[in-house]
């Protein structure tokens, strides 16, 4: 038969060590909640509900139409520039653009012989990433730039209050370890 004796435990040890598993799970759960926050911020901001955006279309996706669309947009981005920096609103903006949309359309006509349609309204705008943002596709005042059948890829962004650049090519500059550069320079 077992003998009956009382068993001790030490319940202070692990009383000591629960709040220290509770402290680091909370400090973990706080860094993932400050890591997602400004992508979730960021965005709901990235195009403003109220911005004019600018899309063109082109008008196929062979090689020289998308090069015809991307002359164009080259050709017109000053002016859009001009447009955006001169007003103050979105209101002055799209009477700005109606102005300039011939001014547009013969820039656009000196580059290609395929009809130019251009638009000032609510235009779906298809879904893009970008970086990190995802822009859902929705129902936009926008700038289209119709070429020819405009079947093709499009070009878009917002114009107001945020003027679109082109897109810069980044160097990727080489991968250095600082160890294994140390090793490198002891041994070689």
């Amino acid at each position: 038969m077992i003998q009956d004796y009382e068993i001790f435990r030490n319940e202070e040890q692990q009383t000591k060590r629960s709040p220290w598993i509770e402290l680091i799970l909370s400090l973990v759960f706080i860094q993932t909640l400050l890591f997602l926050l400004p992508v979730i911020s960021g965005a709901a901001e990235a195009v403003p509900a109220d911005a004019i955006q600018i899309r063109i279309v082109a008008n196929s996706n062979t090689d020289e139409d998308q090069q015809v669309k991307s002359l164009i947009q080259q050709e017109i981005q000053p002016l859009l520039e001009k447009a955006a920096a001169s007003v103050q609103t979105t209101a002055q903006l799209e009477k700005e653009l109606n102005k300039l949309s011939t001014e547009i359309t013969s820039k656009a006509q000196s580059i290609t012989k395929q009809a130019i349609h251009i638009s000032l309204e609510k235009a779906l705008i298809p879904p893009k990433t970008d970086g990190t943002y995802f822009y859902a596709q929705d129902f936009h005042q926008a700038l289209v730039l119709t070429i020819g059948s405009g079947k093709g890829d499009n070009w878009w962004c917002a114009l107001f209050p945020k003027v679109c650049y082109r897109e810069e090519e980044v160097k990727e500059e080489p991968v250095k370890f600082w160890t294994w550069e140390w090793i490198k320079s002891k041994f070689w």
